[in-house]
């Protein structure tokens, strides 16, 4: 089984459409169909491309068991899941528990790397720490991320996994053309790297805000140009940017944000949900932006980081997506006692 220092294709592909539950079916237009998650993983198997991100909390585990049943769990893929702090968890048994479940829902023996999917929650993250270093020392969890930890939690989270001796490998945050500037951002990045922990940038097209498909009509309905408070002008000269390099490569826009993200020694983590994406992103892989071109890109780039945004939206956030889980979760009992 890989480890996430052992990838030969600095690229990931996101699971987090990829459950089957009404929710899915709600955010991503449909539930995908298996015959075109199987396509997925063919596709990607043939180029090379074996880090798949998925958590317990996409399609509140059933992302997990359709990974299983599709055989993405079969050895050769290194399967990444989350850990999600939510509300009702405050011991470090509660990632012993969330381990074990994911690794029942993946079939696997043992759970390659569990992110802690985010800091927010009313006790620190050492109590998640101490619990990976339980599954560790178990047998069940071989390395331990976090997700969405700036540059002061990454280095305390960092601390506490070293004395509680478990491999802290990598931190998953927002990464695009979109933040970059923001210093709350740049600062995280380096503290990752004098850390020797690797990055990996979701976000990297900006949820279409950076790609060809976007038409002017989207961007007041836009969810995170509203959220960023981006105006069509704010996007002018960054998307100028994208393009001219685009033409110059004879690429598409989604592929120089992403050859981007790799310039930048970041592992770009893409969402996936068709087979025609994945080749998209896959086509980032075998050119070069010069040193100019990134130096161009940077100096258009923009600045919003979700590190910038106050704690309580993100406590917020945090609320909403424990509320979430617990409701799906009452259903699907409901309804198994009525079957």
């Amino acid at each position: 089984m890989e480890t996430i220092s052992t990838l030969k294709v600095p690229l990931g592909i996101g699971t987090m459409f990829w459950g089957d539950t009404p929710l899915d079916r709600r955010m991503a237009g449909r539930i995908i169909p298996d015959e075109i998650l199987a396509q997925i993983r063919e596709v990607a198997r043939e180029r090379g491309v074996t880090f798949f991100d998925t958590a317990e909390g996409y399609g509140v585990g059933s992302s997990e068991t359709r990974l299983c049943r599709l055989g993405f769990a079969d050895g050769t893929n290194l399967i990444a899941t989350k850990f999600l702090p939510t509300l009702w968890r405050w011991t470090p048994r509660a990632f012993v528990r969330a381990t074990q479940s994911s690794i029942d829902r993946l079939g696997v023996k043992q759970c390659a790397l569990s992110f802690i999917h985010s800091p927010v929650h009313p006790r620190a993250p050492h109590v998640w720490i101490k619990g990976a270093a339980q599954a560790v020392q178990s047998g069940t969890l071989m390395a331990l991320g976090v997700s969405n930890f700036n540059a002061e939690q990454i280095r305390a989270a960092w601390k506490a996994a070293r004395e509680e001796g478990v491999p802290l490998v990598a931190n998953q945050i927002m990464f695009s053309l979109l933040v970059y500037q923001s210093a709350q951002l740049q600062e995280t990045v380096h503290a990752c790297r004098e850390l020797g922990i690797e990055v990996i940038g979701y976000g990297g097209l900006g949820q279409g805000l950076l790609t060809a498909d976007l038409a002017p009509e989207q961007l007041g309905k836009h969810r995170l140009a509203r959220r960023m408070r981006l105006t069509a002008a704010d996007l002018v000269p960054l998307r100028d940017a994208i393009s001219v390099a685009a033409k110059h490569h004879g690429r598409t826009m989604a592929q120089i944000c992403l050859q981007w993200v790799r310039s930048k020694g970041v592992v770009p983590l893409v969402g996936t949900r068709t087979v025609d994406q994945l080749e998209n992103s896959l086509g980032a892989l075998d050119f070069s932006l010069t040193p100019d071109e990134v130096a161009q890109l940077d100096e258009v780039a923009l600045g919003s980081s979700t590190f910038d945004r106050p704690p309580w939206r993100r406590a917020i956030f945090m609320g909403f997506l424990s509320f979430l889980m617990a409701g799906v979760k009452v259903s699907r009992s409901l309804r198994r006692q009525r079957q």
